[in-house]
């Protein structure tokens, strides 16, 4: 950071700070500031949702920020939510009404809970009931029963940033501005339970507790079935099949098996896509999204794209950052693993973007925030200092304009970047063995849970196995900042009738360490459409083709570029049984079959660069 900018900065601190804007919100300061309320909001169809009301005593009237969460308002009683103290505190230092409230059918809320409840149709009776028209009757009940000014705003992260997206299809005049963060938007596509039709196995654990159905309103939610008592790669090799991991269970979950009935991307998963739902936005939207988030980088991506489509009235806004799932949440964050992302981007994002974005348009205070801010990440060790706050970059759409994409063919054992593809037809072969699936971090470092860390780990545990196909660049003559989607094209041939395939985009630093940048894969069967299932044939060329999540990263003078290609990413994904089922949910174990994967020269990868 230059030094005028460093005084400008401090100068704006210390604004801020004279107006009474602070992070050091203190419990004692809170309670001395603010009055908690428990009550019970009532639906339009009689359903009361459970809600905390944390408001300022000065008896004024404020702008409300709202959350809506499935996951409880815990502390329940006189004690106040920690977050009023952290990743909320400039709301509580500005003087906001903060609500939490817990949607139906979860926690004290009354009512039936529906994952990832679909819109009512604009044709059904006005006592039909959806996220949105809860939303919408909520605020109603703030803007009669608080001290409200007028102006609502919803955000939340993961599951609460669909709830926050559907505040947005609302329809209340008084909800202004919303911002869905990491949100879930398509559970069959690319969140949190699929990737191009590929099951990922982390789900199960999130199922064996929250997938469950309550017998009644609680303080708590369900007690999960398992116990992960073993490393993440034994525990699922010991269930290595469907039928084994619904059986651990040891009761029904409807919405677990509701998966495995639908494991082509058909009408159900589309009736619940988000994405495919939105429209007529009214209040200004923010997405905010991490690049490195294990969970819902693609339910921030597809939002804000479906809403610059859908709804392209709407006052859109992006955000992108170099962090883990609900990373710009969190103040120590600095990085994953041994991979260091630099100082200061929670603080930057919560007092600098976050904030300012709903005071302009709940309070008509400060500036129009830039359209689309974007934190490139780079590939560094913690012993490197690094400051972000002057990384930040500002375009006016996301991706980016002026990036150019840079074809790179997987030519033998080289990434080879070229425009035309190579003269001579090379081919290298590996066996996918469903008995011994290529681990989704270094085996050393595998405890009883999935790690989010894997995002940015170290691959030097893969390239060293046969059936993991490793393609690595000559050291970068300059500086490559590529941001964007990265396109995929494997031409190849499986001795089977299918395969997943699993691809990696790794900055290689000097000193050896292969950082994971982006790696995503795509089950065959769905080449032609997850709503069009075929069947390889042995032995055939076939072309597989598929979009990584966008990247945004600073690819450094004297690192090197590696891609790798394998065809399972164990227990991160469930292993494919190998060959063509209607439903391979259904396949046992002993079933699944061994492959002869081979990869043609003529494969490539796309990476956008910024010129």
């Amino acid at each position: 950071m230059t030094q005028i900018k460093r005084i400008l900065t401090t100068l704006l601190l210390l604004l801020w700070a004279a107006a009474g804007f602070s992070r050091d919100i203190s419990r004692e300061w809170l309670k001395e500031n603010y009055s908690k309320t428990e009550t019970y909001i009532p639906m339009r169809d009689g359903v009361r949702l459970h809600t905390s009301l944390y408001e300022p005593r000065d008896g004024g009237v404020h702008p409300v920020i709202m959350i809506r969460t499935p996951y409880g308002l815990a502390p329940y009683g006189e004690r106040f939510s920690g977050s009023l103290e952290t990743w909320m505190s400039v709301f509580a230092a500005n003087h906001y009404i903060i609500v939490f409230q817990s949607v139906r059918g979860t926690y004290l809320s009354e009512g039936d809970f529906v994952n990832i409840r679909p819109l009512k149709s604009k044709d059904a009776p006005w006592e039909e009931t959806d996220e949105a028209t809860d939303t919408y009757d909520t605020a109603q009940w703030l803007i009669d029963h608080t001290r409200c000014n007028g102006s609502i705003g919803v955000k939340g992260v993961s599951y609460p940033g669909f709830y926050a997206t559907m505040a947005g299809l609302s329809g209340h005049p008084a909800v202004k501005a919303v911002s869905p963060q990491a949100p879930v938007s398509d559970w069959w596509k690319g969140d949190d339970i699929h990737h191009n039709g590929i099951p990922m196995l982390d789900i199960y654990g999130f199922a064996a507790s929250f997938f469950r159905s309550r017998k009644e309103p609680a303080p708590h939610g369900n007690p999960s079935l398992i116990r992960m008592d073993k490393d993440f790669y034994s525990y699922f090799m010991e269930r290595p099949d469907f039928q084994s991991l619904t059986e651990n269970f040891g009761e029904r979950i409807p919405y677990w098996e509701t998966i495995l009935s639908h494991p082509d991307y058909d009408d159900y998963w589309k009736s619940v896509s988000i994405t495919g739902q939105i429209r007529d936005v009214a209040p200004a939207v923010m997405v905010v999204g991490g690049s490195y988030d294990a969970e819902d980088c693609y339910g921030a991506l597809e939002t804000y794209r479906a809403i610059r489509e859908r709804s392209p009235q709407t006052e859109a806004y992006f955000v992108y950052g170099p962090w883990s799932h609900g990373g710009w949440r969190d103040l120590r964050y600095k990085g994953l693993g041994a991979s260091y992302f630099g100082e200061g981007s929670t603080e930057y994002f919560l007092e600098e973007i976050e904030y300012p974005f709903f005071a302009w348009y709940l309070e008509g205070k400060g500036e129009r925030p830039a359209p689309v801010r974007v934190l490139p990440s780079r590939a560094l060790d913690g012993s490197k200092a690094h400051e972000t706050a002057d990384d930040w970059q500002t375009f006016p759409s996301w991706p980016a304009p002026g990036t150019v994409p840079q074809r790179y063919y997987l030519d033998r054992s080289c990434l080879a970047a070229s425009l035309d593809s190579p003269s001579m037809l090379h081919a290298r072969t590996y066996v996918s063995d469903p008995s011994s699936p290529v681990p989704y971090l270094d085996p050393e470092m595998i405890t009883n849970g999935r790690d989010k860390n894997y995002m940015a780990a170290d691959q030097r545990f893969a390239s060293t196995r046969k059936d993991v196909l490793t393609y690595v660049s000559g050291p970068l003559e300059s500086d490559l900042l590529s941001e964007g989607p990265v396109r995929v094209s494997l031409d190849v041939s499986v001795t089977t009738t299918d395969a997943d395939f699993f691809v990696k985009v790794i900055d290689v630093r000097p000193d050896g360490y292969q950082m994971l940048v982006r790696g995503d894969g795509m089950r065959a069967r769905y080449r032609k459409g997850g709503d069009s299932p075929e069947a390889l044939i042995p032995g055939e060329r076939t072309r597989i083709e598929f979009t990584l999540n966008d990247i945004a990263h600073y690819f450094a003078e004297g690192h090197r570029i590696m891609v790798q290609v394998q065809s399972s990413c164990f227990p991160l994904m469930a292993m494919s049984p190998q060959f063509f089922q209607e439903n391979p949910y259904r396949v046992p174990f002993s079933e699944y079959k061994t492959a002869g994967i081979t990869v043609y020269n003529d494969s490539w990868i796309e990476i956008p660069i910024m010129q």
